[in-house]
């Protein structure tokens, strides 16, 4: 028994899923999960993630409605490889840049404020969870109860707030789990003449979809990224890149660094 962090009411605790089981599977079924933490040696687990200290029933309720809503969307509209049946690749479902490993894709028929709804929930279990892998996730006291609010009055907006940016894997391969990470990344300026600039942002990834939520303290306040933002608008538009180019970048640091390291 204790004090629910999501409801702020009383009851019993239950063990919450801080990323949900189904997005967070091992390569063979029945074997340990693959766990990598960046600049850390992968290790063996036997479970997701879990808190057992976080939320009772009622606030587990609440995500698990989020999870279970999301798990089914995101496979259905092919955004993780779960939704992919035996396909290897995206191919037909995304607009390739030519000679590059990078793509768009638009999805539409998607509740994107919903969608979002579900990262913020993420985004709030793991600032709030005191699981040492989850430890590079912390947020200011009045964001937390932001975030809490949202989650309880089930609203997604505004977008801006903790804006979410997708990037989906393209190719299949080495099935992982990560907890989410701190990073800083480039963001570049598309008019000539007019510098880029560096926002911090958390990492989530699983199950081959990449989410990036840019804290508001550093991102550019009255920019314009339209549907590019999950929950701007009726349809998303995402970045698209191979799994082999993403482990290319990796071992070449590029792209984004670790905040303990800027």
């Amino acid at each position: 028994m204790g004090v629910c962090a999501l409801t702020h009411e009383e009851g019993e605790f239950i063990s919450a899923h801080l990323i949900p089981k189904a997005l967070t599977r091992p390569s063979v079924r029945g074997r340990p999960l693959l766990q990598i933490e960046s600049g850390k040696k992968p290790k063996r687990r036997w479970d997701s993630w879990y808190d057992d200290h976080l939320v009772t029933i009622a606030g587990e309720a609440i995500l698990t409605e989020l999870d279970t809503w999301a798990i089914q969307h995101l496979r259905a509209h092919r955004l993780v490889w779960s939704g992919w049946g035996s396909a290897r690749t995206l191919l037909g479902h995304y607009s390739p840049i030519a000679n590059s490993p990078w793509g768009i894709r638009r999805v539409a028929g998607l509740d994107t404020l919903r969608l979002r709804l579900f990262y913020i929930s993420l985004l709030w279990r793991a600032a709030a969870t005191t699981r040492p892998e989850f430890a590079e996730v912390e947020l200011p006291p009045d964001d937390m109860e932001t975030l809490r609010s949202m989650l309880i009055e089930r609203k997604a907006s505004p977008a801006s707030f903790y804006r979410v940016q997708l990037t989906q894997l393209s190719t299949k391969g080495l099935i992982h789990n990560m907890p989410p990470i701190a990073q800083y990344k480039e963001v570049k300026n598309l008019v000539i003449g007019m510098k880029h600039r560096v926002e911090k942002i958390f990492r989530f990834y699983f199950d081959g979809l990449i989410a990036h939520i840019h804290c508001p303290d550093t991102e550019s306040a009255g920019s314009d990224y339209g549907p590019l933002v999950l929950g701007a608008e009726e349809d998303v538009v995402l970045s698209t890149v191979t799994y082999e180019q993403l482990v290319s970048e990796r071992e070449l640091g590029c792209s984004v660094h670790r905040v303990a390291s800027v």
